[in-house]
């Protein structure tokens, strides 16, 4: 029994670290999947269990998603209030109203599959958002425009990745809003380059 749970733990110890890596097309015998799925199956493989399909991956991403959901809202509003700048006050709101109607799907996913999503931010998060409510504003904008690029790009690694998902309501729920989150990475891409030149 003891060396079922240890073999279970190594697995799952296994997915976990595999997941957070990027994933690369690998192409065999004609079917291309992610590396990852091979060496999940392959890992499950070798110490004599039989993988636990997408469900893991599942929750992954909706844990992911509604991180990300929350945090952009979040940003958004303190960008909504606290910028001089009234194209990024604007784009705030934008991104704040937007993620929050990314959030009513993410969640009717997540219950129809039985799972509960975090309601609150991870105290990291909740200390960032503490000290950016406390910055100068032109160092907060700066910050804010940085941080909505790089994580628009993560955002939509995600996405695309969960695109992919041969769970129909993971892949259209991402595909669906794939592009706004590429609307948003768009705007502040040109909001840095605008700001980057005055």
């Amino acid at each position: 029994m003891k060396n079922n749970n240890l073999l279970a733990i190594v697995f799952l110890a296994i997915i976990v670290v595999q997941c957070c890596r990027p994933t690369n097309k690998v192409e065999s015998m004609g079917d291309t999947t992610t590396g990852v799925d091979h060496v999940v199956a392959d890992s499950a493989h070798a110490l004599g269990i039989e993988p636990m399909g997408d469900g893991i991956q599942t929750a992954m991403f909706l844990e992911k998603a509604t991180l990300m959901t929350t945090l952009e809202i979040e940003w958004g509003k303190l960008a909504a209030e606290k910028a001089r700048n009234i194209s990024l006050r604007n784009f705030g709101q934008e991104v704040a109203k937007d993620q929050a109607e990314i959030r009513g799907p993410l969640n009717a996913i997540a219950a129809a599959k039985g799972l509960k999503l975090p309601t609150a931010l991870p105290a990291k998060e909740e200390e960032r958002l503490s000290e950016m409510r406390k910055m100068d504003t032109r160092y907060f904008e700066k910050l804010y425009l940085k941080m909505a690029v790089e994580d628009d790009r993560k955002n939509i690694e995600l996405f695309r990745g969960a695109g992919n998902s041969p769970d129909t309501m993971i892949s259209n729920f991402a595909k669906r809003y794939l592009p706004l989150l590429e609307k948003h990475q768009s705007k502040a891409l040109k909001l840095r380059a605008s700001d980057q030149n005055n």
